[in-house]
Parts: structure tokens; C-alpha cells; sequence
């Protein structure tokens, strides 16, 4: 049986919605531990009061302000040097889980000399915190810059691939945008550039093609032909381990199975 595989929207490379994941951590811990207090209590049969409850887990609250701080600050710094990464990550850790014990305390004892008699003081709560929580801000702190660091190197390497590619055609180079460009194939001893509005012969490999434009875009779907998924508006398979895609301009591809691995993320 044929599988016939639609694709509404153009290809795009995956990214992270638009919350961050850490609010949603963030959120999901704080709701999650009013929610163990409410249950210690009704297991030791102790008082549970909602305010105080509330209070206390502002613990969790703090991280969302400092996260985006030091996100920013690392996007500023951004060492090159690995062995400077590993002593500002540290650094970094151990400065902000300190700093984010005393803004909580300050807080907590702010807010206890308006509502509680008597109110709590900054040392006590500040100890507790010390001896229970610290460990959580220091490998929170330490953890989140580290993915942060990757996901900026890894936007800084998808950045390298040009917006737009020059092509020699006779004694002339022109500048052709890489969005513009559909599929590229092979008419020995050329590759041809199929875009928008016209076909351009350049004496490039499709090898050399492949490093220039970016890879998670343009595919290499058969051993004679690039494809800019971006332009594909179904799949539908041959029942033989290879497919054939369909252009917006209708245009049919065969991608080969033998590329599968290059262009596997389409089927998904």
C-alpha cells in the first residue's frame, strides 16, 4: 500500500517552544512541593497553613530571574577556552546560589515581619535554606549554564551556512539568495541550480554544494540531486524503500534509500 505523507508547513529546523523549559521545571517544582508539604502534614498531623507553605516555596520562584540573568551573562562572556568554561561554570554556581539564598531569606523574612507573629529571623531561615537547599541552586546554576553554552555553540555553528551563494555563469558571478534555490542536480561536467524563476549551470560538484549550504535544509536525496525541504509538499513511497517527493511547482524527486539517512527527519 502507498503511504502518502503531507507536509503543510515548510520545513523548519526543530526548535524549542516559545516557554522556556526551565519556567516550566520551575512552575511544575513549586506547585509539586505545596503540594508535599499539604501531604507531610496530613501524614504527621501537623498544621498545614497554605501562606506559609506558599512562602517558603518562593525558593523555587527565584530561579526564573537568576536563570535569565545569567543566560544573558554568559551570552556576553561566551569563553572560547574550554579550560575557562569548567571554572566559570563553577564560578558561576557557586556566585549565584549564594546570592540566590540571601534574595529568597531577604524575602522570607520581609514578608514574616508583615503577616506572622512572631516573625522568622534572617539567620534561621537562612541556615535552613543553607543546610537543605544549597546543593539544589549549586547544580541548578552549574547545569543550566553548561546547556546554555551548548545550545549557543550550536546556534553559532548553524549560523555559519550564507544566506546567499555566488555562482559563475560565463564571465559573470551572480548572487543567488539559498531560499530561492529548490533542488540542485547533476548535467556532467555542471551542477544545475534549479530556484525560483530560472536554471543556472555552475561548474561546482554537488559535494562542494553540500558544504556550503546547510545541511538540516538542503538535503542530499539521491546521489545526482540536493533538495530544499523547505519546498516539499508531500512524500509518497514507492513500497521499495525509496519515495518520491513532491515540489510545490509539482515537480516530482525520487529520494533514494540509499540517502535515506539524509533525509530520514522528513518522514517524520
Amino acid at each position: 500500500m502507498e503511504q502518502l505523507i503531507h507536509i503543510s508547513e515548510k520545513f523548519k529546523i526543530p526548535k524549542i517552544g516559545k516557554i522556556p523549559l526551565y519556567l516550566i521545571i520551575v512552575i511544575f517544582i513549586f506547585l509539586l512541593a505545596v503540594l508535599q508539604d499539604y501531604i507531610y502534614s496530613s501524614i504527621q498531623q501537623t498544621g498545614f497553613y497554605l501562606s506559609e507553605s506558599l512562602l517558603y516555596n518562593t525558593f523555587w520562584v527565584f530561579f526564573i530571574p537568576l536563570t535569565i540573568f545569567i543566560n544573558q551573562l554568559i551570552k556576553i562572556i561566551n569563553p572560547k577556552n574550554k579550560l575557562v568554561k569548567l571554572p566559570l561554570n563553577l564560578g558561576v554556581g557557586i556566585t549565584f546560589s549564594f546570592l540566590h539564598l540571601v534574595l529568597f531569606t531577604s524575602l522570607f523574612v520581609f514578608v514574616s515581619h508583615l503577616v506572622f507573629t512572631p516573625p522568622h529571623y534572617f539567620s534561621n531561615i537562612f541556615n535552613a535554606a543553607f543546610s537543605n537547599q544549597f546543593y539544589i541552586a549549586l547544580l541548578w546554576y552549574v547545569i543550566f549554564p553548561a546547556i546554555y553554552i551548548s545550545k549557543l555553540k550550536q546556534t553559532n555553528l548553524n549560523n555559519i551556512y550564507p544566506e546567499e551563494i555566488k555562482l559563475k555563469v560565463g564571465s559573470k558571478i551572480i548572487i543567488v539568495p539559498t531560499s530561492s534555490i529548490q533542488i540542485i542536480s547533476t548535467d556532467k561536467p555542471y551542477s544545475v541550480i534549479h530556484t525560483n524563476d530560472q536554471k543556472i549551470l555552475d561548474n561546482k560538484s554537488l559535494k562542494e554544494f553540500e558544504t556550503k549550504l546547510d545541511p538540516t535544509i538542503f538535503l542530499r536525496v539521491h546521489r545526482s540531486i540536493i533538495i530544499n525541504a523547505s519546498y516539499i509538499k508531500e512524500i509518497k513511497s514507492r513500497s521499495n524503500g525509496d519515495y518520491d517527493a513532491k515540489l510545490e511547482n509539482g515537480q516530482i524527486i525520487r529520494l533514494s534509500r540509499h540517502y535515506r539517512s539524509n533525509w530520514q527527519q522528513l518522514l517524520q
